[in-house]
């Protein structure tokens, strides 16, 4: 594999160094409070370095949040794909991705600022949310179940992914994330089960 040149090396460098910069203030101030000037002082760049790379505070948030993303989309996969049982691995799934609503970085940036921050892009260009495909390979093999054998795997996906949403924000506002996270899964919990007790009738 060649090498790539220095200045490519460097460019990467600055780049994953201002997305590293961003997700802390990000997380700990919120996306209104951070200024492009703070992410430009702690990282010691230059302003037109910034520039370079993201063309606004958007663009940045943007790809903090892919990054945040990435991370949780790879810890549900892994997740659901140690299971051999279709329902076990949603359960594994769906557990991972909630898991991640009491993590700082994915509560903040994730769940609570990217809808305010991201919605103009979603509405004007069609941008599918990550969690989309994240669940529709979660969901698939359900298809092959007694329960949802012929159901229509888009929207079983966006039904699931309505009713993710809605638990994620109701862990990531709780006074107690921790007890509102233990509650979700009592929830989850009780449809998995209803649902597997209805398809053994």
């Amino acid at each position: 594999m060649p090498v790539k040149p220095l200045r490519a090396r460097q460019a990467e460098a600055t780049r994953s160094l201002l997305i590293a910069v961003a997700r802390e203030n990000f997380t700990e101030h919120g996306y209104a409070a951070t200024s492009i000037d703070d992410i430009i002082q702690q990282a010691g760049v230059a302003r037109g370095a910034l520039y370079h790379h993201f063309p606004g505070k958007e663009a940045l948030f943007r790809a903090v949040y892919e990054t945040v993303e990435g991370e949780v989309f790879s810890r549900v996969m892994e997740a659901a794909a140690s299971q051999t049982s279709p329902w076990e691995a949603v359960r594994a799934g769906l557990s991972a991705f909630l898991d991640a609503c009491l993590e700082p970085a994915f509560r903040r940036i994730v769940v609570l600022d990217s809808v305010s921050v991201l919605q103009s892009q979603v509405m004007e260009v069609g941008i599918d949310p990550v969690e989309l495909p994240m669940l529709r390979n979660v969901l698939t093999p359900l298809l092959g179940t007694a329960t949802f054998g012929g159901t229509a795997i888009d929207a079983l996906t966006h039904v699931a992914l309505g009713g993710l949403y809605g638990a994620s924000l109701y862990i990531a506002r709780a006074s107690d994330p921790r007890a509102a996270r233990a509650e979700v899964d009592a929830v989850l919990e009780t449809l998995i089960g209803g649902l597997l007790g209805t398809a053994a009738r």
